[in-house]
């Protein structure tokens, strides 16, 4: 009677393909995920300068995170959080400029981005 099924060598040869498999994958997955927070946070600090400028429009001066809330302006702006260190963004406003901060919460080299007065910069990508 012939057995079927695989040998001993056949499954370690599947096994080493998935292995390399996972050594090219893993890598390019944390990558896309960092691209991806990025994204996030770059599009959050533009709805919060975009929230100021609606704001602004309206009341003619600028405001923190509460002022945003309470004018109805956004609903949860004081609730807003970096994606990549789920750190709240810092607000500094006078009446004439604002400030959003996002400290990024990584490393020192990890990239940070900040928008004054609507004019964003991105440092360290």
């Amino acid at each position: 009677m012939k057995r079927r099924g695989f040998t001993l060598i056949e499954l370690m040869i599947v096994v080493v393909i998935i292995g390399i498999l996972a050594a090219i994958a893993i890598p390019k997955f944390g990558a896309v995920r960092d691209q991806a927070q990025q994204a996030a946070c770059h599009s959050n600090m533009r709805s919060l300068a975009s929230a100021e400028a609606m704001y602004y429009g309206k009341e003619n001066t600028y405001c923190d995170a509460a002022g945003l809330v309470s004018s109805g302006v956004m609903d949860n702006a004081a609730d807003v959080a970096c994606p990549i260190g789920n750190t709240d963004y810092n607000y500094a406003a006078d009446s004439l400029t604002y400030s959003i901060t996002c400290a990024a919460g990584g490393p020192a080299d990890y990239p940070h981005g900040s928008i004054d007065d609507g004019i964003m910069s991105w440092q360290g990508e």
